[in-house]
């Protein structure tokens, strides 16, 4: 009884202070709520974008010539190459000599001593320093051409490992579509058995395709996953999550003309510039080894002290090697050599592009006829074949062997096609890399 009479009081002095209280608890609760509430839901949207993670061909491209460990490597060896002509132009540094002659032994110090102060400065005859600075540019150039060659190749290796995923996606719809026209089939089967309209054995029959087409999408979900990574390996982002890819074969490429395609090969292929590059550089070094007979001179000027005599003298002094033994006989014969094997490289460079362009193109060209013919008769014949089979089944006009029959050959016909147009687009990608130039559709 005292304390609820002695609280009552308590309550009535500070209902002010008590009401207060409760409309902020009324006003700040429910925010606070709303405030989490939002963002669990944009944790939730932000899971489902990284879920749904597809990319495009341009984005693909883009992060391969981003994070493509190799081709990165190429941009450190340019960097290198650049480091390498920077240092062919620094001519070479001066020595300075500091001599103390005949100091007596009674006495420490330079007070009685013959004193030496000497600069000496190797001088570079011949033109070796200008032909030596050839050399560091080509060469930098050569790895240019190397680095451009190498970003086609990625290029091309992003595009075919694109077009897998695509044809394998693809492949895994069809799969999809293959269970769920098997699984149709087998509950219509079971129903008609049941209705006791047909034999145990159809059901049987159907229950094991239903089986084979479940396998059938579990092997495509593993080809799937499968050419997703080996295109992140491509791109260099073998650890990031990438669910799929967006975009479509290209179906209809336009012909093609070898000799147009030889002449881009010819101008363009920085393979071939570089080597190329290789015999100038060969020949350049050929040149400089035979200048390596001319020798270098080192002049030098220095002041001298005679302490004992109270005199102060000049030297000057210019040394040259006499080249009665040492010519650079083996280096010219060594740079000789290598200059003959560098035209023998650029030939076999060329032969071998222009073997890999020609068999290319003739895969291309078979391969294009095909997946026309594949899109314009066999695959419209085969789904009006399952349909018109489907619809009869219904009536009653065909058997489940024939149905069957047509499910397969729709498949099948399907499966063919995607993998026709994704054998023509990695041979796309072979083409535009090796003829550095772009295939487009009609």
């Amino acid at each position: 009884m005292d304390m609820h009479f002695g609280f009552k009081p308590l309550l009535q002095r500070n209902r002010f202070l008590f009401f207060i209280l409760i409309v902020c608890a009324s006003v700040y609760i429910p925010g606070l709520m709303a405030i989490g509430g939002v963002s669990s839901v944009k944790a939730v949207g932000r899971d489902e974008r990284a879920a749904n993670k597809k990319i495009s061909l341009d984005e693909a491209i883009r992060i391969a010539v981003e994070k493509n460990p190799q081709l990165q490597s190429t941009r450190d060896q340019v960097e290198a190459a650049v480091g390498l002509l920077r240092q062919s132009k620094l001519y070479p540094n001066p020595v300075l000599e500091l001599l103390a002659e005949e100091i007596p032994d009674n006495e420490i110090g330079l007070n009685q001593s013959q004193n030496l102060v000497a600069v000496t400065q190797p001088i570079i005859t011949g033109g070796k320093r200008g032909l030596g600075i050839k050399v560091s540019e080509k060469a930098k150039e050569k790895n240019e051409f190397e680095r451009d060659a190498v970003l086609l190749n990625v290029v091309a290796d992003t595009k075919k490992s694109f077009c897998q995923v695509i044809g394998d996606q693809e492949g895994l719809a069809i799969a999809r579509e293959t269970e769920e026209i098997a699984n149709g089939i087998y509950e219509s089967e079971k129903l008609r058995f049941e209705a006791g309209e047909v034999a145990v054995t159809n059901v049987l029959r159907a229950e094991v395709e239903l089986s084979k087409a479940r396998n059938l999408v579990s092997r495509a979900e593993g080809n799937l996953q499968n050419s997703i990574k080996e295109l992140q390996t491509v791109m260099g982002i073998p650890e990031e999550i990438v669910h799929g890819v967006t975009g479509m074969l290209l179906s209809r490429p336009v012909e093609l003309s070898l000799p147009e395609l030889e002449l881009k090969m010819n101008n363009n292929q920085p393979l071939l510039k570089a080597s190329k590059k290789n015999i100038e550089i060969a020949d350049t070094q050929l040149m400089l080894e035979k200048r390596q007979v001319i020798p270098d001179i080192n002049v030098s000027a220095g002041y001298k002290r005679l302490s004992m005599e109270n005199r102060d003298t000049v030297q000057l002094g210019v040394e040259i090697p006499a080249p009665f033994f040492n010519r650079n006989q083996g280096n010219v014969q060594k740079g000789k050599a290598l200059a003959k094997k560098a035209k023998s490289e650029n030939l076999s460079v060329y032969h071998d592009l222009l073997l890999q362009l020609r068999r290319n193109v003739n895969s291309y060209t078979v391969e294009r006829k095909r997946a026309i013919e594949y899109g314009d008769k066999i695959l419209p014949k085969a789904e009006e074949s399952l349909k018109l089979i489907t619809r009869g089944y219904r009536e009653g006009e065909f058997d489940y062997i024939d149905l069957l029959d047509a499910q397969r050959t729709w498949a099948e016909t399907r499966i063919s096609y995607v993998e026709s147009l994704k054998n023509l687009n990695m041979i796309i990608a072979d083409i535009e890399r090796l003829a550095v130039t772009k295939i487009r559709g009609q």
